[in-house]
């Protein structure tokens, strides 16, 4: 297969887990296991969708040993060698059947546009670029399929339905409907509660949407996203990028419905019965909630 034949994607996982530091300084938390499995394990099976893939995954240096070893876990021999390390047979496939995985360190501005703008660095060909934030975890149908569905050389990014109580923790959409779908029309960037109220009164809450960690842009895209103008101090944001972008270009916004998981977020233990159960695995039963805070931990 060519290599203009293969989705190109980028994985986003160039952050410190700042708000999961007691955890997050021994184990990226792209690698936190959910349902017996890595969280970056259900990204790479969700890209994996999409068909013939290469995939970036971009770390921060700080991760740097631990990744020399990720790549080799993930590589396409890398369960046969721990199979017959451990003695058990060895199976057909992997995780890496069908993708080319390459790992890169983010450099530059600390931020998840530098994260994607890394990786487009790292394809030689232009053209549509998935991206996936590491952190966040879909359960249900798959985010990146329904962005495929969009036709080719559109920027695209993925919402869910607006719900007040979650404006202050993510990016909140205005949208405008046009030919039977959405179209981003403004993005604010985790609006307080006032804002919030504001953006109601103004769109209406049927014409709001959550942002979620899955986007799909384009050539014509990165090359704004370089020249845009980012202040000194300021964390180099993808979503107040294309917010800007969209001000004078076509965003689709698709939505979804499934449940996400954020790794990164420390979840209060009176919200484990919200959490969803994984797809079935080998760890048959067991909930999100109980990989995350196994028993007895506070």
């Amino acid at each position: 297969m060519r290599a203009s034949d293969e989705v190109r994607a980028v994985v986003a996982a160039g952050g410190l887990g700042t708000r999961v530091h007691h955890w997050a300084r021994y184990l990226p938390k792209e690698f936190h296991p959910v349902g017996g499995r890595p969280g970056i394990a259900w990204i790479l099976e969700e890209i994996a969708g999409l068909g013939a893939a290469h995939v970036v995954i971009v770390y921060h240096p700080y991760y740097r040993a631990f990744t020399e070893w990720a790549g080799q876990a993930l590589s396409s021999s890398g369960e046969t060698r721990y199979r017959r390390a451990a003695g058990k047979p060895i199976a057909e496939g992997g995780i890496a059947r069908g993708r080319r995985i390459s790992f890169i360190a983010q450099r530059g501005r600390y931020g998840d546009l530098t994260s994607v703008l890394n990786g487009a660095d790292h394809f030689r060909v232009a053209g549509d670029l998935y991206v996936a934030f590491a952190d966040n975890l879909y359960f249900g149908p798959n985010p990146l399929l329904a962005l495929r569905n969009v036709p080719p050389g559109q920027v695209a990014v993925v919402a869910r339905p607006y719900q007040p109580e979650l404006a202050a923790r993510r990016g909140v959409i205005a949208t405008v409907e046009c030919d039977g779908g959405r179209l981003v029309a403004g993005l604010t960037e985790k609006p307080g509660p006032s804002a919030a109220r504001a953006l109601e009164r103004r769109h209406g809450t049927r014409n709001l949407l959550l942002l979620e960690g899955r986007a799909r842009v384009t050539a014509d895209f990165i090359r704004f996203a370089r020249a845009f103008p980012i202040a000194p101090g300021v964390e180099p944001k993808l979503a107040l990028t294309i917010g800007a972008y969209a001000a004078t270009h076509p965003v689709v916004a698709v939505e979804t419905s499934c449940e996400v998981i954020d790794l990164g977020a420390p979840v209060c233990r009176c919200e484990r019965s919200h959490l969803p159960v994984a797809r079935p695995s080998a760890r048959q039963g067991v909930t999100i909630s109980d990989v995350l805070f196994p028993a007895g931990e506070s």
